[in-house]
């Protein structure tokens, strides 16, 4: 490959910019500032684009961002290849979604599609290839291998066809598909994953199992319990009925309690009369008697009121005292109107003190009579017809009441109330066989009843609880997932496939394995080329005897008198003398003696004149057969011209 010509739109500092190529070495000396490694970097975004990664907090594509400029962030690069003539359009964005690349055979007009960057097609070196060969910048770096530059130097030695770098990336891929080398995927993460997952099936299936079992046992036990709670439910209910029929024999009969309560009520009554109202009956009557006996000669005087007329009379006029008074006070108070209330009492007063001393009994002369037949008897004392009366008032009145003091009304009272009294007595003695009747303990019973009763209510409570629980029971099961057959066959069939996925990637891993021992078996036949044409190079421009050795590493080591040291005991300039006549002699390598392209920022600043001079005709003499731009600020220009 060589470039033709490029035009920058906008790129860096550098815009509106057209520069022509020509073969062999193309020199351009311009002040600092220009923007030549700017240029250099312009040619490597056309070959590889940008990463769009952040490094030192800031990407390729900011660093390049065009400076005060309007155009648009890019350009073209037209290459010969083959052949062919090949523009290369690219512009430039934040992300790499936004940028806008097409490539053109100018010979054909047609537009070409490449599945890489164009600088691996034309020059068959990665991105990172490129850096360590093809570009020489100003600050001298230690070179590194990588997969692109083992591979073509491993071709180169075999001289076969196979891409050892498209082989390893092959493999790669492969064992990424099986396992990531970080992070989770791949298809043994995932069979691991599905294990882990059938696995805690199964063991879940285990368990529903387990549960399962637990439960038929328990509810088995259940069903025990429930059957004989039932067997003392069923005895519990012939017991209360056996209890309830005893009590209700126990219970007195209708006619039994009418009886009761007819003898209660008698006798209450009984015991409110006196224990002599016999003697009290039968002395009343003889007074009676006497009393009728006595005749009568003139008519006689109202007798005065007796002692139960006072009581009357002092009854009455109490309760109109009373009555007034409360009028009185409800006329004060002006409950109701205090006149009517004032006046009615006053009144009602004046009544009360005047029936006390306007019906005052009176006593009055006694008509005398006929004398008592006691007064015939010189030997007792004369009885009067009111001494016998008053004393048969006296007996009378002690059971009955009577509001005239009329002897014979009295007395037919008094007969009526002895003869319910004697009736009483004998419907007392007539019940009292009734009455006397032994009774139940009904007590005892309703203690009984009331246990059985406690027993039963316990039997209904844990029966009640017990079917609460057989039917919690009987709902988890039928949630439970018991099909543990499918899961084991689905977890053997996912360990076999995570086995034979472990099989063909550790056969990878060991191919891989294999096919880098084989590269470093290689680089054996290739180091000693690498090693010699440095060495001729380095000879060439210090004009000295150093050796230059390389190992697989691409660690350079300098040997001087027969003693090997490091590049570090060496001058700035010879270690960046070494580094050049590397590069070039791996470039060599690489294209078989033919460099095709090669770009030197400066790279020969801290050189001597007279290796200034000899580096520059080295350069000059590889690009014979390429091209070579050499990108300076100094005056200098040794062969350069």
């Amino acid at each position: 490959m060589k470039i033709l010509s490029v035009r920058i739109e906008s790129f860096g500092k550098l815009g509106k910019t057209e520069i022509a190529f020509h073969d062999g070495l193309n020199v351009i000396r311009q002040v600092n500032g220009f923007g030549k490694t700017t240029l250099a970097n312009f040619i490597r975004a056309m070959l590889y684009g940008f990463t769009y990664s952040r490094t030192g907090g800031v990407t390729d594509a900011a660093r390049f961002q065009p400076w005060g400029s309007d155009g648009r962030f890019g350009g073209s690069m037209t290459v010969e290849h083959e052949g062919e003539i090949y523009r290369i359009e690219r512009f430039f964005g934040a992300t790499a979604k936004v940028e806008q690349k097409r490539y053109t055979n100018e010979r054909t007009g047609r537009e070409v599609f490449w599945d890489k960057q164009p600088g691996e097609i034309l020059l068959g070196l990665t991105a990172d290839s490129y850096d360590r060969s093809a570009y020489f910048p100003q600050e001298a770096v230690a070179l590194r291998p990588n997969d692109n530059l083992d591979a073509r130097l491993a071709n180169l030695v075999q001289n076969s066809a196979d891409d050892y770098d498209k082989i390893q990336q092959k493999l790669r891929d492969y064992k990424k598909n099986l396992q990531y080398e970080r992070g989770s995927g791949g298809k043994i993460f995932l069979l691991q994953q599905q294990i882990d997952q059938l696995t805690g099936q199964l063991e879940q299936a285990g368990n529903a199992l387990r549960r399962q079992k637990e439960i038929d046992s328990r509810m088995q036990q259940i069903a025990s319990e429930r059957q004989a709670i039932n067997n003392a439910q069923i005895d519990c209910n012939g017991k209360l009925a056996q209890l309830n029929r005893k009590l209700a024999q126990s219970q007195p009969s209708e006619e039994e309690m009418r009886a009761r309560a007819r003898y209660e009520e008698i006798n209450q009554r009984l015991k409110q009369v006196p224990s002599e109202f016999d003697a009290d009956f039968s002395r009343a009557e003889d007074l009676a008697r006497q009393i009728a006996s006595i005749p009568t000669v003139s008519p006689v005087e109202k007798k005065p009121k007796s002692g139960y007329g006072r009581i009357i009379l002092y009854s009455t006029a109490t309760v109109l005292a009373l009555l007034g008074v409360m009028f009185l006070v409800l006329g004060i108070a002006n409950v109701m109107n205090m006149i009517t209330g004032v006046v009615l009492g006053c009144v009602i007063l004046v009544i009360a003190i005047a029936a006390v001393f306007l019906f005052q009994p009176r006593k009055k002369k006694r008509v005398k009579s006929d004398p008592d037949p006691s007064e015939e008897r010189p030997d007792l004392p004369p009885v009067t017809r009111e001494q016998l009366e008053s004393e048969f008032f006296f007996l009378a009145h002690k059971y009955v009441f009577a509001e005239v003091n009329d002897v014979e009304s009295v007395r037919r009272a008094l007969w009526k109330a002895h003869s319910d009294y004697q009736s009483d007595q004998r419907t007392l003695e007539t019940l009292l066989p009734i009455v006397n009747r032994p009774q139940t303990d009904v007590s005892g019973l309703e203690q009984q009843l009331e246990e059985v009763n406690g027993i039963k209510s316990q039997l209904d409570n844990r029966a009640n609880a017990l079917l609460r629980e057989e039917t919690g029971l009987a709902e988890e099961r039928k949630r439970l997932v018991v099909n543990g057959v499918a899961v084991q066959d689905k977890l053997m069939e996912c360990q076999a496939e995570l086995e034979q996925a472990k099989r063909q990637y550790a056969l990878a891993e060991k191919v891989s394995v294999m096919l880098e021992q084989a590269k470093d078996n290689l680089s054996s036949s290739y180091l000693p080329r690498l090693c010699k044409r440095t060495t001729e190079l380095l000879q060439y421009v210090t004009q000295s005897n150093l050796e230059a050795t390389v190992d697989r590493t691409f660690a350079v080591s300098l040997r001087e008198r027969g003693q090997t040291k490091s590049m570090s005991e060496f001058s700035r300039g010879i270690r960046e003398i070494t580094l050049l006549c590397f590069r070039l002699a791996l470039s060599e390598l690489l294209y078989n003696g033919n460099i095709p392209f090669i770009i030197v920022d400066d790279a020969f600043v801290n050189f001597d004149e007279d290796n200034f001079v000899r580096a520059t005709e080295l350069l000059r003499q590889l690009s014979a057969h390429g091209q070579a731009v050499y990108l300076s600020c100094h005056s200098r220009s040794g062969k350069l011209l």
